[in-house]
């Protein structure tokens, strides 16, 4: 037996843990952390345990190139080469553009660092198009934008295991974040205290010494009390504020407004608990604040992160160690390519991303993205406004990611061409014209900086592709070939030749080989603390600014504050607050729904409700329930899980559910996925365009069981293989099996 253990890193999710490849006779039989790893330090969970070896082998993977050969949506398809795909859809866009213009041509990717998402990104621009999408506007949008602002978005990384005290706001670590929670729990063993805000009594809230279960919303109003007690109170690190912020008088004012009385019932918080939890905070060093996407996708979120920014930067727990850490430079390193010149296009064509002319910081050209506002792309789909968009490629499933999911497919429908780069048929690529088969992880190759480490981070290619499958990188070098030939090239701002040759210009100035990455799998890089003392923050005035210039510039309030919650104004009709996109580590957005494992840790879309809100409304454990928002919008069937970690006035759920294994073209999606049940706004927040997602209040209605029947006989049908699309019953671990054999590269 010939065995290997590869160091690697998985991808499965934006952690990017290190990993270790266990492989004999040529086949990966498991995959473990990397203890080595300087950001993950041998935290690892069940999707990257699993998921890179169920994506390589799942049965329902397509390998090949495919043209719609029916109407969209009736699943007809034929199989076709690359060279006949490439040739085509360069055809269908030269089409386009000569009609429309290239601004008529958008692509979307779920983030923005990946090299596939620097392709879609490059080959728009290339195209003479700016308009870009990315998932981040619901995860992360108002945090970038906030960061961009305040001049201070540092994230604490390895030094949370360093701290003494920890507030974390909007995330529970334990469901979504496995290197956060395993630094979280080794600070508490050494006694650090931990205040957790999150209206559910999580893992992270259990283990917390103080859980403010804040109500939905209201965190900002929380934020400034506490500031007003730090300030009015003297707890604030007066020398690091006088020398390293500005704005603290205006500050002092606008946080005034919320004493902890007043914020006490706002919150649901009581005002002794306030003075406590903030007295702690402020004085208690050193301290780390951990932000997560709970305080995205909402319309005040971009103001409520500068609230927490501002908090932090007062207790002066900046960049010092066991506190929030600035991003470490890794020297020569070339990762940029938003804001580096080389790769952006005219200012006067950047003017024209979609949204950028009401969201300026998220999607005009000075925002740190450049990315298009997402819902008035799907508008500019619908009405021509502000002009016609008319293609669209596009690497995820946002027909199961994007709120308003009925508006998605309708908007994809219209497109006259859309091509969907995936590795298997999700609702999004049954609309398309063209699907492109993607390579999954164990077939990738990737460099990437992780500022938790703080390290170069690398991904190792164990397999050669199955089938035809490219990275995605490489399908989109091979579409702008077939585009330069037809004279449809307009800036020369995607130069590579190969997916290689993209990873050697990464590393071409670090003095980093790959034969050193593929040696440990990262580069540790070797950093100090307190970054600030040399060139500032990166604001107008290179200080952290808790009265921001740049909103003042455009109109908007400089300072943060708080907004009622929209669900305040509901009718009495609909009495229970819906919080929305609860993680779980057994799923990333969409992905991995037709693998055995996952579907064992979770097998149905759930609605977690509190016991006693149950009997109210006759609902027992396992029962089907309809959701409906108070929007109006087409209901949601959801499976009751009875808990008691929510009170009786709230219910939450995830996001990104369908079944592949059911029939039809959405597989289940638009009737168990609870973005049909949520809009995409309005209303949005006013300096990142974030929709509105996250709160919002429902009635709950359990579901007659002839309601269920038809959709639970699909499911049972495919996962005992009768249906017809079954899904993967082996083993978690199977080892990989084709008629192709695996190739390990040396």
């Amino acid at each position: 037996m010939v065995a290997k253990v590869i160091p690697s890193t998985c991808s499965e999710c934006s952690v990017r843990c290190g990993s270790l490849i266990h492989v004999e006779d040529g086949k990966v039989v498991k995959i473990t952390g990397n203890p080595a790893h300087p950001g993950s330090q041998g935290a690892f969970c069940i999707k990257g345990a699993n998921a890179p070896i169920s994506d390589r082998d799942n049965p329902a993977r397509i390998t090949y190139p495919m043209r719609r050969a029916g109407k969209r949506g009736e699943g007809q398809w034929e199989r076709i080469s690359w060279d006949e795909a490439f040739d085509q859809i360069a055809e269908g866009l030269g089409k386009i553009k000569h009609a429309y213009g290239a601004l008529s041509i958008a692509g979307t990717a779920p983030t923005h660092f990946e090299s596939r998402a620097v392709a879609i990104r490059l080959l728009m621009r290339s195209l003479g198009s700016p308009n870009f999408m990315i998932n981040q506007d619901l995860c992360h949008g108002c945090r970038y934008t906030a960061t961009m602002l305040t001049g201070f978005g540092g994230q604490p990384g390895s030094e949370l295991r360093k701290a003494r005290v920890i507030l974390v706001v909007g995330e529970s670590p334990s469901e979504s974040d496995v290197v956060k929670w395993m630094h979280i729990k080794a600070a508490k063993a050494k006694g650090a205290k931990l205040i957790v805000l999150d209206p559910r009594r999580s893992q992270s809230a259990r283990l917390a010494d103080y859980w403010l279960a804040v109500k939905p919303g209201t965190d900002a109003a929380l934020a400034l009390s506490m500031i007003h007690v730090m300030l009015s109170e003297g707890w604030f690190d007066r020398e690091f504020v006088e020398q390293w912020c500005t704005g603290t008088h205006e500050l002092r004012e606008r946080a005034a407004k919320y004493p902890p009385d007043t914020a006490a019932q706002l919150t649901g918080i009581p005002a002794e608990t306030i003075i406590e939890t903030a007295r702690l905070f402020a004085t208690v060093k050193p301290g780390c604040l951990v932000l997560g996407h709970g305080v995205d996708a909402q319309a005040n979120g971009v103001s409520t992160i500068i609230a927490f920014q501002s908090l932090l930067a007062l207790t002066g727990n900046v960049d010092r160690e066991g506190t929030n850490r600035l991003p470490k430079k890794m020297p020569g390193w070339r990762g940029d390519f938003n804001d580096d010149p080389r790769f952006r296009m005219p200012r006067e064509i950047e003017e024209k991303i979609i949204g950028g002319g009401i969201y300026p910081l998220w999607s005009g050209p000075d925002s740190s993205l450049k990315s298009c506002h997402n819902p008035a792309v799907l508008q500019a789909i619908h009405t021509s406004d502000p002009y016609p968009v008319r293609a669209m490629y596009v690497a995820n499933n946002i027909v199961c990611t994007y709120p308003d999911l009925q508006n998605t497919v309708a908007a994809l429908k219209k497109l006259d061409l859309l091509v969907v780069v995936s590795d298997q048929m999700t609702p999004t690529a049954e609309l398309a014209d063209f699907f492109l088969p993607r390579t999954t992880l164990l077939e990738e190759e990737e460099v990437s900086l992780d500022p938790n480490g703080p390290c170069l981070s690398y991904t190792q290619r164990i397999f050669a592709p199955r089938g035809e499958a490219k990275t995605g990188l490489d399908i989109a070098i091979g579409l702008r070939d077939r585009l330069r030939q037809r004279g449809l090239i307009d800036f020369d701002v995607f130069p590579w030749t190969s997916h290689r040759d993209f990873i050697d210009y990464q590393l071409m100035e670090t003095k980093v080989s790959l034969e050193d990455l593929r040696a440990r799998g990262f580069h540790a890089i070797a950093y100090g603390y307190e970054d600030y003392r040399k060139n500032g923050f990166k604001t107008p005035s290179k200080k952290i600014e808790f009265y921001s210039s740049r909103l003042e510039s455009i109109g908007q309030d400089p300072l943060p504050d708080y907004k009622s919650p929209v669900y305040a104004m509901a009718t009495a009709e609909f009495d229970l607050i819906l919080l929305t996109g609860i993680r779980s580590m057994a799923y990333h957005h969409s992905r991995f729904r037709n693998h055995a494992w996952a579907r064992k840790v979770q097998a149905a879309p759930e609605l977690r409700i509190n016991p006693n809100t149950a009997m109210r409304l006759n609902i027992v454990k396992n029962d089907w329930v309809w959701v409906q928002t108070h929007q109006q919008m087409q209901r949601v069937l959801l499976k009751a899980r009875l808990t008691d970690e929510l009170p009786e006035n709230i219910v939450a759920t995830g996001m990104g559910w369908w079944y592949p294994e059911m029939s039809g073209p959405d597989h289940g999606a638009s009737v168990c996925n609870i973005d049909v049940a949520v809009p995409y706004g309005p209303p949005w927040d006013p300096i990142s365009g974030s929709a509105e997602a996250r709160n919002t209040v429902c009635k709950v209605v359990r579901a007659e069981p002839s309601e269920v029947d038809e959709l639970l006989m699909q499911v049972r049908q495919a996962q005992s293989g009768t249906g017809a699309r079954p899904f993967k019953k082996e083993g978690t671990l199977e080892a990989p099996g084709s008629d192709e054999p695996s190739v390990l590269v040396q």
